[in-house]
């Protein structure tokens, strides 16, 4: 009987042969295969403040748009954004108006504590409604409805995907400004919970982002009369509404700019005007005003009328009060207070000489609140008024004026 060719190596060669044949790419490849997996660092990187709000008949999504990847890089390809669904419908326990006897109801509120008890022991993941200890309000219905996210990783429909021409114009500054229109309003109470995913190419998908849940209500009516005016400490907007205990959510955004942010102001529902002191002057903005009737998230009325404002400085400034001349020998001291306003950049100072009229001592204008006249001639008797000039050459009207006598 021959014996193995192995037997007759040394050991120290058995060693290396053994070192050969484990380590071959031949007997590898006799091993169980894995599609390779993409590298961290071309996955986009998960969304995590997807927020979603309903503006009258539709529903605004907003998220940062997304720039880096799972490792830490700068997304150089986005390809397309996803918009993911669930929708869950919520049954009150009785319907409202429903004129049940009592024991029927607590009946019927018994059987179902029984079936989600049976739901709950058996598929602990499955139990997405929950009863309340006191029925919630209208703006809390979201609190109804529980979606775990591996339940909605299973559940979800894509309702929407973003690519090219669709996907820049959702660009709003560093952030994704999503429109889902409203077809109707159910009869019965509706939560639809979103998540958005990105991708960067065909196997380079992010994951879910986190989860915004929002119910469906019917929205309030919007403002009604809206009016924009220019003044001298910002711009005024004023409005009606038919709806009575609601807060107002006022916008503002440049004339260059096609869509709103985050509101300008929220006043309450007793005030039906707001002055918008941030203005800048020189600039375009278009105003506009919605109703809000929850926010928690928000609901708010549809946008109904836009209104533009070109933000002039057209407004002088106050006269100066208070001026007082000296008279000294051989020169006037002309004293006065300085205007309020903060964009002041000086004063004229107006001086009459006996059977002449008015005329300005200064061709440049005067800063500070103080004039040396030295052009006067002892014995004669001048009458000066000063005006404030502002930085867009407003004149303010002329102060008090005041008398003076050169020794």
């Amino acid at each position: 009987m021959s014996s193995s060719p192995l037997a007759s190596l040394r050991p120290a060669s058995r060693i290396v042969l053994w070192t050969f044949v484990l380590t071959s790419p031949i007997w590898l490849a006799c091993g169980r295969k894995e599609p390779p997996r993409p590298p961290a660092s071309k996955v986009p990187a998960k969304i995590t403040d997807l927020t979603v709000q309903q503006r009258g008949m539709e529903l605004l999504l907003t998220m940062t748009y997304p720039s880096t990847t799972m490792g830490g890089l700068a997304l150089s390809d986005l390809e397309a954004v996803e918009i993911w669904e669930v929708v869950r419908v919520v049954s009150p326990l009785m319907g409202e108006g429903e004129a049940e006897e009592e024991e029927d109801s607590i009946e019927a509120v018994e059987e179902a504590a029984e079936e989600l008890a049976e739901i709950a022991e058996e598929e602990p993941e499955a139990g997405l409604f929950q009863l309340p200890a006191e029925m919630p309000d209208e703006e809390r219905l979201e609190d109804l409805v529980k979606v775990d996210p591996r339940e909605f990783r299973q559940s979800a429909q894509l309702r929407w995907a973003l690519r090219d021409t669709e996907l820049s114009s959702a660009v709003q500054g560093g952030q994704l400004l999503i429109r889902l229109p409203i077809e109707e309003i159910p009869e019965q109470d509706e939560v639809r919970v979103f998540a958005a995913r990105t991708a960067a190419g065909p196997r380079l998908i992010s994951q879910f982002s986190n989860l915004a849940g929002i119910g469906l209500r019917q929205p309030p009516s919007a403002p009604t009369s809206i009016t924009v005016t220019s003044t001298a400490s910002g711009v005024e907007v004023d409005w009606e509404t038919e709806e009575t205990g609601m807060e107002h959510n006022v916008y503002r955004r440049d004339a260059m700019v096609k869509e709103y942010g985050a509101p300008l102001a929220t006043v309450p529902s007793e005030i039906r005007s707001f002055t918008d002191r941030s203005a800048v002057f020189g600039n375009r903005y278009i105003y506009t005003v919605t109703v809000v009737s929850s926010t928690g998230p928000l609901v708010e009325s549809r946008i109904a009328s836009e209104h533009e404002v070109n933000f002039e400085d057209r407004f002088p400034p106050s006269a100066p009060e208070n001026i007082v001349a000296l008279a000294e020998e051989g020169r006037v001291r002309l004293l006065w207070e300085l205007s309020p306003e903060n964009d002041v950049s000086g004063y004229r100072v107006f001086r009459q000489a006996p059977g002449e009229d008015f005329r300005s001592i200064t061709p440049e204008l005067t800063i500070g609140s103080e004039l040396l006249d030295r052009d006067v001639v002892s014995g004669t008797t001048y009458v000066y008024f000063v005006t404030a000039v502002d930085d867009a050459n407003n004149q303010s009207e002329a102060s008090k004026a005041t008398t003076a006598q050169v020794p």
